[in-house]
């Protein structure tokens, strides 16, 4: 049984002052009235070590726009008209921050949470945040200009420009408006009185000949209808304000554009995750039937990116492993420089199109770069971006479980707290909540720890809070918990196990009845390549053995079958058992027998944990001992000079065991150091056992012992 108590001590004695609020750990009833914090840097939990790093990175950065602002880096950018330069002759690189973990841990809330911790160190600190306006260049429109504005003022001088340049616009309006109805009017009346002449046979404007006066007055009125549509279309094309609509964002205007509001008083977290090169760097848009028309200057098509969206504040990327070659070194060069032309950067349409032509002076790209990813990242990222990130930032390891202490189970409590407030929950009661932390201990696979991946676990309380809802309770009490843990929130691989037993149960040859000679239950884990999740599945073992005959000359054999094809794993486990085998009995199986251990319908297994499955059944032909067929098994084998064969831990023995629960065996077998370790005996309806040594193992499993 676990020593922590789940009655009133479960989260310590007495009472606790959190943000003003008192709240009476040992006697609460439900998360009502939790005081949930407004910060989002409060909200991350089980993550001491990385709030740390972060908060000292966020220092770093600070100090040095502090430095920049100092110097007025900001200076040439303020006219449109000056000269631009990169800004890496004053730019010192980093810091950038690469947090790596499983999913579900946090890393995307950090993110969100240093952006708001650094809208309070700006304005402590009085740090100037800026709009970029995108400018009309009018000896080369192709090359546009750009100019920086504290912010809000650049929003402020983009509405007093475009009154102006509206009132040129309605003046020009008026104008050809009025010229197209007093066309329009000389042309529908002289088309009038053709038509009533050619009706009435009026004679009119002293010709004799009908047929010639007819033909002059319709030519006429045809001309000035023709010339009424032709200036319509004129200035629908070339933007003369007749139509008043901008087309796919952009303006057919000469005002300038504004390309980046930083008017919010809240630093900008830009998630660049998944964004190509048009996203990520800014683009130029090439459709006129898109942009405005063919009038549409070329300032009023550029389209800023990510990275200048970010200027003095987050780039977010996840996954950063996934960016290609051609974004990773554009990055780079961002990083460097501080800034970015936007260019055409489309890879669908290369030279084809005019927009290719177009750059703009750089744009100020002075961006904090949070980068984040799974372990395997490390080999993946692009090596010239991952040394940048080596050099001159730092690389963090997120936590997937933290101690499961009284601190860290109040912490639970908060985190249940967080989510019924942003979600808008029902309450979860005292005994709701310690079934949640149960749930995180059995997730952690420590017997001391709690799982820090709180994604999976988000689920389960939004579901058990719909059940409560539904019931038309006010608290969410364990029943709901337990009902969405065990109906509604299984991960699919448990589904597919549950599955497999129903449907496939038949097919299986898994019988836990009985004992028999040569054939053993081993248990194994299948893992998500992309959730991580975890199942376990009973893997059945069959092995024979036959004594080489003397007289024959004839070469032993040791083979091993439905194994997976180079699994490393397995192999040396395959090797490693002939060793033992060879230790404890004095007989080389693969010489004096042909041995065969067959994986039957395992469909390809890997991993350490079949060394004890493998080593038992050879045990059990030698010794011509039945195996009991209601006990399976898992554990590494490993060779010994000692007389003792040592069975040592492996991983995912939690979902080992429920595996094992789900096919009604009666027992599973353990390495001790997992029992010790990860193990609560009673969470499991099977009776789980730890054994240290092979000896150990037999005792339990073979009959007879």
């Amino acid at each position: 049984m676990s020593d922590i108590p789940k009655n009133k001590d479960f989260f310590g004695k007495g009472k606790e002052l959190i943000r003003g609020v008192e709240w009476d750990w040992e006697n609460f009833k439900s998360t009502e009235g939790f005081p949930v914090s407004d910060k989002l840097l409060d909200w991350v939990i089980g993550q001491d070590n990385v709030i740390q790093e972060v908060k000292l990175a966020l220092d770093e950065w600070l100090y040095k726009i502090k430095h920049l602002q100092k110097i007025k880096w900001y200076k040439p950018y303020l006219d449109p008209n000056a000269e631009k330069p990169t800004l890496s002759k004053i730019l010192t690189p980093g810091p950038y921050l690469l947090l790596l973990g499983e999913p579900g841990t946090g890393k995307s809330l950090i993110g969100k949470a240093m952006a708001e911790h650094l809208s309070t160190l700006y304005r402590k600190h009085n740090i100037k945040r800026f709009d970029v306006l995108c400018w009309q260049n009018k000896l080369l429109p192709s090359n546009p200009k750009i100019s920086i504005h504290p912010a809000g003022e650049g929003k402020a001088l983009l509405k007093r420009l475009a009154r102006s340049e509206q009132k040129k616009s309605l003046w020009k309006h008026a104008f050809l408006k009025g010229l197209m109805v007093i066309l329009g009017g000389l042309g529908l009346i002289v088309l009038s009185i053709a038509v009533m002449d050619l009706i009435m046979w009026i004679p009119l404007i002293g010709l004799t000949n009908a047929f010639l006066k007819n033909a002059i007055l319709l030519s006429i009125g045809a001309s000035l209808m023709f010339f009424t549509c032709f200036i319509w279309q004129v200035s629908k094309l070339l933007g003369f304000g007749l139509t008043g609509v901008n087309i796919g964002g952009a303006a057919r205007s000469f005002a300038p554009k504004l390309l980046v509001d930083a008017s919010s008083q809240d630093v900008p977290f830009v998630d660049a995750t998944g964004h190509t090169s048009a996203q990520l760097f800014g683009s130029i848009a090439w459709d006129p039937l898109q942009t405005g028309g063919l009038g549409t200057p070329e300032h009023q098509r550029v389209t800023a990116g990510d990275v200048h969206r970010a200027n003095l504040g987050i780039l977010y990327i996840d996954e950063i492993k996934n960016l290609n070659p051609h974004e990773a070194i554009t990055l780079l060069t961002v990083m460097e420089e501080g800034c970015l032309p936007v260019t055409m950067r489309s890879l669908w349409h290369g030279a084809d199109t005019a927009a290719m032509a177009v750059a703009t002076e750089p744009i100020p790209a002075l961006f904090f770069l949070l980068a984040a990813g799974n372990y395997d990242s490390i080999s993946q990222i692009h090596p010239a971006l991952m040394d940048r990130i080596l050099g001159y930032g730092r690389v963090v390891r997120m936590n997937t479980d933290m101690p499961n202490t009284v601190e860290n189970r109040r912490k639970y409590v908060q985190f249940i707290a967080q989510e019924v407030k942003r979600f808008n929950l029902p309450p979860f009661s005292r005994e709701a909540c310690i079934e949640i932390i149960e749930e995180g201990r059995r997730r952690a696979n420590k017997r001391d720890a709690l799982i820090t991946r709180f994604r999976p676990l988000i689920s389960v309380i939004r579901t058990a809070g719909t059940l409560a809802m539904n019931k038309g309770k006010r608290i969410v009490d364990i029943e709901e918990v337990k009902e969405a843990l065990e109906v509604h929130c299984k991960t699919i691989q448990k589904q597919l196990l549950e599955h497999q037993i129903q449907e496939q149960g038949k097919l299986l040859e898994i019988k836990p009845i009985g004992s028999k000679l040569g054939t053993i239950y081993g248990l194994a884990v299948v893992q998500d390549p992309i959730s991580g999740e975890m199942t376990g599945c009973v893997l059945r073992v069959k092995a024979q053995m036959i004594k080489k005959p003397k007289k024959r000359n004839l070469q032993g054999y040791y083979k091993v079958t439905g194994i997976a094809k180079d699994a490393q794993w397995i192999s040396d486990s395959v090797e490693k058992v002939r060793s033992v085998i060879l230790r404890k009995y004095g007989v080389d199986i693969a010489q004096e027998y042909f041995t065969h251990i067959d994986f039957s319908q395992a469909h390809g297994v890997d991993g350490p944990s079949a060394g004890v499955t493998m080593a038992i059944l050879l045990c059990s032909l030698l010794e011509k001992k039945p195996i009991r067929q209601d006990v399976a098994v898992t554990g590494e084998i490993n060779i010994s000079a000692e007389n003792e064969i040592e069975i040592t831990a492996v991983g995912g023995v939690h979902e080992k065991i429920k595996a094992a629960e789900a096919w009604n065996f009666k027992k599973v077998i353990i390495p001790a150091k997992n029992y010790e370790y990860s193990i609560e005996p009673s969470d499991y309806k099977v009776h789980v056992i730890g054994a240290r040594t092979l000896d150990d193992y037999l005792k339990e499993v073979l009959d007879g012992n």
